[in-house]
């Protein structure tokens, strides 16, 4: 494994969620080892999943990840981001991203916090 890289498209990703989001959780985040910035943990669900995610064996379409949850971490605690709130993420850090089996930790330079639209209010 130290000869390997895996590569998370974060572009493709942001893409088919139209890279907003709702915060379900926050809470602070400071890095173990003191190598990162502090910044906040997030857990976020997904409003829009536009992917084609093909169809299984049996010929159902797969189920897309329209309201699943993932956790993100921001460096940069100078949001007052709370629980309900629509943010969409800035600055994909691919250096500090990972992916452990199908576990992927996302790691961001910034948010944005959105308005909420009608559609997702």
């Amino acid at each position: 494994w130290f000869f390997t890289k895996t590569i998370i498209n974060w572009d493709a990703i942001a893409q088919a969620t139209h890279n907003q989001y709702r915060v379900v959780s926050v809470r602070p985040y400071v890095d173990k080892k003191g190598l990162l910035p502090e910044g906040l943990s997030l857990t976020l669900q997904i409003l829009y999943d536009d992917f084609d995610y093909g169809i299984d064996k049996q010929g159902i379409p797969r189920e897309n990840n329209i309201f699943q949850t993932f956790d993100v971490t921001v460096f940069n605690k100078n949001h007052n981001v709370k629980k309900g709130d629509f943010i969409s993420l800035i600055g994909f850090d691919a250096e500090h991203s990972f992916a452990i089996g199908f576990e992927m930790l996302l790691r961001f330079k910034d948010l944005k916090v959105l308005q909420p639209s009608k559609s997702n209010a």
